[in-house]
């Protein structure tokens, strides 16, 4: 790309010249050639006017309260079992000595068999729904995620030592759409603590399942070997999206199934 920009940016990187993820010169190069750019002006105005509506309809404020409450539903549950746990284990110890094996259930695939895949045990996706007529919620991982006419979604992440971020999804026919980025290599993830926003919302089309999967990688990834991964996947698992195993890439990954009306 010339410093006049003389070839129109991807809608990709006018999305990311929204998000602010471009650096300082390229964002001024991309931002000057869509004010004087009918095209891409109206790509880079589609991008703010559809968060805007996301924003507008369903307050961030009115979400973090339901986050919150979420988030203290799962502490609560998770002491709870944890203490089960330990009154079980004692009245096995006093019975008889036995060997336990206690798997947690955690947000990240990480625990297949599955080559390649493995976790550093700090980096995590999120993925909120919204822009329905109900209010905002994380979806689940463990549970396929119905979603309502209109809802969209947005995906985060926090990615601790990882260092690339790449979206794909997988409907019930097997076709993979790669989500963020559409194509090359997965993006560098935001400096930074907390969770990072990747750019826009998206509107899944058709009905049925689709599933969504963030991977968290230390290296670039491309995006069609992650796809053709995805793939495989989808055909070892016997054409069914809903029991897909992890996809044979490195990396952390969090899969999420959504049911589409």
């Amino acid at each position: 790309m010339s410093a006049q920009l003389s070839e129109h940016p991807t809608e990709w990187t006018l999305r990311r010249l929204h998000a602010g993820e471009l650096a300082t010169d390229e964002a001024i190069r991309a931002r000057t050639h869509a004010a004087s750019c009918e095209r891409c002006g109206a790509v880079l105005r589609e991008a703010e006017e559809a968060q805007h509506k996301f924003e507008s309809e369903l307050p961030f404020e009115r979400f973090e309260a339901g986050v919150k409450q979420a988030e203290e539903k799962a502490r609560r549950q998770e002491a709870s079992q944890r203490a089960a746990r330990q009154r079980w284990m004692g009245t096995a110890v006093a019975l008889a000595a036995t060997v336990l094996v206690v798997v947690a259930a955690r947000p990240l695939l990480s625990s297949s068999p599955v080559s390649g895949v493995r976790t550093k045990g700090g980096a995590t996706a999120e993925l909120r729904i919204g822009g329905g007529e109900g209010s905002q919620r994380v979806a689940r991982t463990d549970a396929p995620e119905p979603l309502a006419q209109g809802e969209r979604v947005r995906l985060g992440y926090a990615p601790d030592a990882r260092r690339y971020v790449l979206a794909l999804s997988v409907d019930a026919s097997g076709e993979v759409t790669p989500l963020y980025p559409e194509a090359g290599q997965s993006l560098p993830v935001e400096p930074g603590a907390g969770t990072h926003w990747l750019p826009d919302s998206i509107e899944f089309t058709g009905s049925g399942a689709e599933r969504v999967v963030v991977l968290l990688s230390d290296a670039p990834v491309a995006v069609e070997d992650a796809a053709a991964a995805a793939r495989r996947a989808f055909e070892a698992a016997g054409r069914d999206v809903g029991r897909m195993a992890p996809l044979d890439v490195d990396g952390d990954q969090t899969h999420w199934m959504l049911l589409k009306p």
